[in-house]
């Protein structure tokens, strides 16, 4: 029997993922910042904990995977995965638990995407810094306008995003031609925004008042692909690549895995280029000659981390494996998978919610 613990227990796929591979073997301890999340009802234990930031949390974490017996800690939070790194020695002391992630210097670098563009824009690998698109970094209202306008300048439409964050956190494409009483009246939102609405809404803030770090880059229109990733120590060792055919609010709603050896190329240098570990996901999009350009790398496993396992790799049990001294033998990955989003409803009697 097993025991992992996942420092966000709000997801399905990788659950779902470690019960295929375990089957009744295995204990599930999920955390969460709120007491209604659905997914307790799946769990085989499951916490209420304040927020990574917060002084106490550690102390939670140390004392919920004590109790628990936990073995692997599952580190699932772009931003707490830092701090769980950070802390890495103290928790393997009071808690003997092994953490499934990268290096922390490679959780850094991969989690800040103007680190990670100036990292590899910067690197001898052609091919690397080709992977780059245009961008630069803005952390006043001032720069972030006029980072829009560098990007304008090369005859490139600009989309601003924050270098920090997942889930599309802060994206917009700067578009001043749209038609926006039809977006308004008659279209799906959608995330663009003309320099006059940002100028309106940031009217409040000086011109050199500090802002969140953001990344300001070309707009890419063509194909996005995301690319699941088991590698151990900077050695790429499979990939599963899927396109993305359909996006809502920021999460890839309908995938299909594909074959495409050139982004996987391309992430056997980057694996090699960051140290990477065990399972992340390196996401790339095209531009509207169908170039491919890196978007992002999200050092951990994703919400869709079951598409792996649906195409042959289990690559949630294959990183405990490696994590173990284990050898693993992928296969290659079964193309034509299509995966679709739902949604449903879980009945749950949380202990923490009073009455």
């Amino acid at each position: 029997m097993i025991t992992v613990l996942l420092t966000d227990g709000e997801f399905t796929g990788l659950i779902r993922t470690l019960r295929e591979a375990y089957s009744e073997d295995i204990r599930i301890v999920g955390l969460s910042t709120d007491p209604y999340t659905p997914h307790q009802a799946i769990l085989d234990a499951f916490y209420v904990v304040p927020s990574h930031d917060d002084p106490e949390y550690f102390d939670e974490l140390i004392r919920i995977t004590q109790a628990e017996k936990a073995d692997i800690i599952f580190p699932i939070v772009s931003e707490g995965l830092e701090s769980i790194m950070q802390n890495e020695a103290r928790i393997r002391k009071e808690t003997g638990a092994r953490i499934l992630s990268s290096p922390l210097q490679t959780v850094c670098t991969a989690n800040d995407k103007g680190l990670l563009y100036a990292y590899l824009h910067e690197s001898h690998d052609e091919v690397l810094s080709g992977l780059v698109p245009s961008f630069c970094t803005a952390d006043t209202k001032h720069a972030l306008f006029g980072a829009v306008r560098t990007i304008e300048a090369l005859g490139k439409k600009a989309c601003i995003k924050k270098r920090r964050g997942e889930d599309a956190d802060g994206f917009w494409v700067i578009d001043n031609e749209a038609d926006y009483p039809s977006l308004l009246f008659f279209e799906s939102p959608r995330r663009i925004l003309s320099e006059k609405i940002l100028t309106e809404i940031l009217a409040g803030i000086d011109d050199d008042d500090t802002i969140p770090p953001y990344l300001v880059t070309e707009y890419l229109p063509g194909e996005e692909w995301d690319c699941d990733v088991l590698c151990l120590d900077g050695r790429l060792i499979s990939v599963t690549a899927r396109i993305n055919l359909n996006m809502t609010g920021g999460l890839t709603s309908v995938l299909e895995v594909r074959d495409n050896p050139l982004l996987v190329s391309f992430c056997d240098r980057i694996v090699n280029a960051l140290h990477l570990s065990y399972v992340c996901c390196i996401s790339f999009r095209a531009d509207s000659e169908g170039n491919f350009f890196l978007l992002e790398i999200n050092p951990r496993m994703m919400g869709n981390i079951y598409v792996s396992a649906l195409a042959g790799n289990n690559y949630a049990k294959m990183a405990i494996d490696l994590l173990s001294g284990q050898p693993v033998y992928p296969v290659q990955p079964k193309t034509g998978i299509t995966t679709a989003l739902y949604y449903d409803q879980l009945s749950i009697t949380p202990p923490q919610i009073k009455k």
